[in-house]
């Protein structure tokens, strides 16, 4: 059951805290930084926690610390679902400037808590931070098409996916004969799914994965390949 987050980051949190002094993250310090949660205050420091924290995800593998407005671009590289429509859990990412070229490279990205339906009409609940702001933490409630101020262009949402593998999701075509954290992640959800026996992720892409990949494509209508290229991937992340 998702449980949204409306108050700030208890102290000690390890999503909202470096690696460097104990946590998980690896986003820059904010700024100012909070001595609690100090990747506070900061939009991407707080929304990738907050996206991590969501999917129970201490590994911080889902989607990297970019600057906000190449999240959208990420999670999609990462695999993940992205789209023009808001579901709990997911990250909104905001351009800023109407173009690339005018552009600050930064953007902002918050997190969708609450999704109120009146009749035809969608508002949501965001939680964010920001980087250089007076305060660490707080919630903005937005209907569509869901502004951010002037100068923000809306890029989209990606959203949570349905679970935490611990393993890092690839980012190459894995096949036969591959080894590597990456096919321990292929490996898990392919064991998530009944096709391995759990004894058997080992990080090595031998006989015994290959026949639970081919499995999986045929029973999923993929392409009877035999390696974890981007559709599988994409399919298995689903």
């Amino acid at each position: 059951m998702f449980t949204p987050r409306l108050t700030r980051p208890e102290a000690g949190n390890k999503y909202y805290i470096r690696k460097q002094n104990g946590g998980y993250s690896t986003a820059i310090l904010g700024k100012p930084t909070d001595p609690a949660c100090n990747v506070l205050a900061n939009c991407v420091g707080y929304g990738v926690g907050r996206f991590h924290e969501i999917a129970n995800c201490p590994a911080f593998n889902l989607i990297d610390p970019v600057n906000a407005e190449n999240l959208y671009a990420n999670g999609q590289a990462h695999g993940l679902r992205t789209g023009q429509v808001p579901e709990l859990g997911a990250l909104i990412i905001w351009q800023k400037g109407a173009t690339q070229s005018g552009s600050d490279g930064a953007g902002h990205v918050a997190v969708v808590e609450k999704i109120i339906q009146e009749g035809n009409a969608t508002t949501i609940v965001t939680s964010e931070s920001g980087y250089g702001a007076s305060k660490p933490f707080w919630t903005t409630t937005r209907r569509a098409p869901y502004p951010n101020g002037d100068g923000y262009k809306l890029l989209g949402f990606v959203y949570q996916p349905k679970k935490c593998n611990p393993y890092p999701v690839p980012t190459r075509v894995l096949r036969e004969g591959c080894v590597g954290n990456d096919v321990k992640w292929l490996q898990y959800e392919l064991i998530e799914r009944g096709y391995m026996r759990s004894n058997e992720c080992d990080g090595s892409f031998g006989v015994i994965t290959l026949g639970a990949i081919l499995a999986y494509q045929l029973k999923n209508g993929l392409e009877l390949d035999g390696v974890c290229g981007p559709a599988t991937r994409a399919s298995l992340l689903a």
